[in-house]
């Protein structure tokens, strides 16, 4: 069930607004693309180190080889906006959404909060990532030292850097289940052996305890405290229905719970908590699935909808960025010329990319077929 419930506890929100392409890009091929925002990204580079800023208008170094001291295979972790860039500058262009647990392989050191690497899956592509999307799947449970963060198996953690010879430096923000995560987000310390670019077997490792479900009280914040005796440290927010949690043990009017559906946040409440009917619900999905067998992505953007054959190029700036491994989908944006095609493409909810594909290889679905001369049109009369 917890597997199962992984494969999709995701914010949307979190990965990409409505109107994918039109934040994507917002302009045509020929032109440069998305500049990132102020903070967007961060300001710290993937060794701790401040790489922009005040060094914005200096050329950026060459990136080296991969750091030797970071895990060479990640993850994708979540983050607003694109996830895939042409380049590490500023004003590089971005061309695609990556969702978390994507596999990636870095090919470079990290050039202003960023970093090359190799994306596998059915859309093989490669391109530049922030920094903050590079992640980890935790192989057993246990607490992040240094912050009130616990995690189960398989929860996906953003890694910032090795800390010592043992254990890695990581970022936690706990999910609340369907759209909502803790505003506040985590950062100590996971060792580096249970950290992994894969989900573990749940089977073969031990779960969260399970304790008593309550209700958070309707309406009203919850202060979450480290102890009894010590100021809050964060406030869980007002959701509708309230949040469920977990208890695990009772001190008088206090209580030690649990938070969220993984990564967790822990605690002690004073709050009149309600019992649940029966054990913790099962939350809505973060991450809307495709329907009938076309990736989400698809319905993010409107425009005639086409098959894409295996094998298809994608090319951005007179530039390959990948290469279709399996038939995909695609939402027409725009002909250049009769060959070329603009699309935002994708082959499942891994990935989506913005390019030109060439005219043969699509095959329309469902819209209109932008490919023909509109009825009544001057081709048609000279013809006549």
């Amino acid at each position: 069930m917890r597997s199962d419930m992984r494969s999709v506890t995701w914010h949307l929100g979190l990965i990409r607004p409505a109107g994918a392409v039109a934040l994507l890009l917002g302009l045509a091929l020929a032109v440069g693309g998305c500049r990132r925002r102020q903070g967007d990204e961060g300001q710290q580079g993937g060794d701790g180190t401040t790489t922009a800023g005040d060094t914005a208008d200096a050329p950026l170094p060459e990136p080296g080889p991969p750091p030797e001291d970071w895990p060479r295979v990640l993850v994708v972790g979540p983050g607003a906006g694109p996830a895939l860039y042409l380049g590490p500058e500023d004003d590089a262009p971005a061309v695609g959404y990556l969702n978390p647990g994507v596999r990636i392989r870095m090919e470079t050191s990290f050039v202003n909060d960023r970093v090359e690497v190799l994306v596998a899956g059915a859309l093989a592509t490669k391109g530049w990532i922030p920094t903050r999307r590079l992640a980890a799947y935790a192989q057993q449970r246990g607490r992040v030292e240094g912050t009130r963060a616990y995690l189960g198996p398989n929860d996906l953690v953003t890694v910032l850097g090795p800390a010592d010879a043992e254990n890695m430096r990581v970022e936690v923000r706990p999910w609340l289940g369907g759209g909502n995560y803790l505003e506040q987000s985590f950062v100590g310390t996971f060792p580096r052996e249970q950290l992994a670019d894969r989900p573990v077997d749940e089977a073969e490792v031990e779960d969260v305890s399970e304790g008593e479900c309550y209700r958070l009280p309707a309406g009203e914040t919850v202060p979450v405290y480290e102890s009894p005796r010590d100021p809050p440290i964060v406030s869980l927010p007002v959701l509708d229905p309230p949040l469920p949690v977990v208890v695990l043990i009772e001190r008088g009017e206090w209580k030690g719970i649990r938070a969220g559906y993984g990564p967790y946040l822990t605690g002690y409440v004073d709050a009149d908590l309600t019992p649940c009917e029966g054990s913790l619900p099962t939350p809505e999905p973060a991450v809307p699935a495709g329907e009938e067998g076309r990736p989400y992505w698809m319905t993010q953007e409107s425009g005639p909808l086409h098959r894409v054959a295996d094998g298809t190029r994608i090319r951005f700036h007179d530039e390959t960025i990948a290469r279709l491994r399996a038939d995909g989908w695609a939402r027409e944006l725009g002909r250049q010329g009769d060959d070329m095609v603009d699309v935002f493409v994708a082959v499942n909810d891994q990935v989506a990319l913005r390019g030109l594909v060439s005219a043969d290889s699509l095959t329309l679905v469902e819209g209109e077929d932008n490919s023909a001369p509109a009825e009544g049109s001057e081709t048609e009369e000279e013809e006549a």
